[in-house]
This record gives C-alpha cells, structure tokens and sequence, in this order.
C-alpha cells in the first residue's frame, strides 16, 4: 500500500498519540489502590477515538471533532470496518466527557475500566492490521 509521505505523517501522529493515551491507562490501572478509574476510562476512549480518527485519515475521510463513536464509525468506508461491534464502542463515549465535567459526573469502577481497556486494546489491534507499518510506533 503506498501512502503519500504528508499522510504517512498524520497517520504517524495519530497512533504516537492513541498508544500514549493507552500507555497512560495502563500505569493508571497499575495502581489498585486508589485508582483513578475514571481517568483510565477516559484514556481508553481516548485511545480509540485516535485509531478511529488514523483509520479514517487513511480512508482519505476528514476526521470529525467529535468524541461521537458512532458518527466517526459512520464514516468508515466498508473496507475499513473493525471488527468490534457498534454498540460495544457507543457504550464508552460517555469517558470522553462526562467523567471529566462536575455536571455530570460518573465514577466508573476496576472492572469497568478493565472493560474499557481491554477494548482498547481490540481496537489498537484491528486498526494496527490495516494501517501500513511505515506508520506504527
């Protein structure tokens, strides 16, 4: 797959960003004690929207400014599908921005960020597979 050097780049600055969010939940959830699950929660997500938004770059699709997991899969051209259902992505857009607001604050648990991590890592996983190696850090 050959991809233009400009698009190479963004691609490149999207997945160093998605594998620091995920680096960071990981540390995060290291610590049992204590853990601030809701800022786990929020790389996890995080994480993805970044995948998402390289995968959408590859498919030469503007990525929208949007936490929205629906609408950024929307956008994906039939080639480019992941493997994770809809549903089970739609279900974390709430550690975007409600665990980080005091209107509206949600406190997520261990094992949901287990939940939210481990999907992570299917995401980061599909989404590696299609992208081209030049890319991967």
């Amino acid at each position: 797959m050959s991809v233009r050097p400009e698009v190479l780049e963004v691609l490149r600055q999207w997945v160093r960003k998605a594998e620091h969010d995920l680096e960071a939940a990981r540390r995060i959830m290291a610590e049992e004690e204590g853990c601030p699950y809701d800022t786990a929660c929020f790389h996890c997500q995080q994480s993805i929207e970044k995948y998402l938004k390289a995968l959408l770059t590859l498919s030469g699709v503007p990525a929208l400014r949007t936490h929205d997991f629906e609408k950024l899969l929307a956008l994906l051209p039939p080639d480019k599908r992941i493997s994770i259902a809809t549903e089970s992505l739609v279900a974390i857009n709430s550690y975007a921005v409600e665990v980080r607001y005091s209107d509206d604050w949600l406190e997520p648990r261990r094992d949901e960020a287990i939940q939210a991590f481990e999907l992570a890592e299917r995401v980061r996983a599909d989404i590696r597979r299609m992208l081209p190696p030049e890319a991967l850090i």
